[in-house]
């Protein structure tokens, strides 16, 4: 007793629209591992800039320069500018500052993630910011601009003030003496 063409057929379709549909489970379990690697991977990406970030910014050298570029700073704001634009101190402040510029777009990108610079850098950016404000308010007027030539630095110093003023900070720090 053979099976007549039209069940071979019946048989064979029903068999393959099994497959498609076992398929198309393997493709959506698939997409979803796909999905969850590719999250991994950013996730130790951001991890990866944030601490070459930190290695960055306390190299040795670095406190160094720091402490030269602020000091640029101060006897500009107290002697003035002459001469400060196209200097190589004003090149060197801008290199420095554009570090934390750098910082700041990629906390806005997403690329690091903001509580993880608040709670490494945020003294550092708030204070850096700090000395740096007055320099960045002499190049918009010399450059009639009323944007900060630093605007991500400026961007994340507050970002940083608003985290350090914060209760939350308060209940985090830990308690010195106890």
């Amino acid at each position: 007793m053979g099976l007549s063409l039209s069940e071979i057929t019946f048989i064979l379709s029903a068999i393959s629209s099994t497959a498609v549909i076992a398929g198309a489970f393997f493709i959506v379990f698939q997409l979803r591992q796909n999905a969850k690697l590719i999250e991994a991977t950013l996730a130790q990406n951001r991890n990866d800039a944030a601490f070459n970030i930190l290695d960055r910014l306390t190299q040795e050298g670095t406190g160094r320069r720091r402490k030269q570029l602020r000091d640029v700073s101060t006897r500009h704001v107290k002697e003035g500018w002459d001469g400060f634009i196209g200097s190589l101190e004003a090149y060197e402040v801008s290199g420095f500052a554009y570090q934390y510029e750098l910082i700041g777009q990629f906390v806005r990108e997403g690329i690091v993630d903001l509580d993880l610079v608040t709670h490494m850098l945020s003294y550092l950016i708030v204070s850096d910011w700090l000395q740096f404000r007055p320099i960045a308010d002499y190049l918009n007027i010399q450059f009639g601009t009323k944007v900060s030539p630093w605007i991500h630095f400026q961007w994340l110093a507050e970002k940083c003030r608003q985290h350090l003023d914060s209760p939350a900070h308060d209940a985090e720090a830990p308690i010195i003496g106890t």
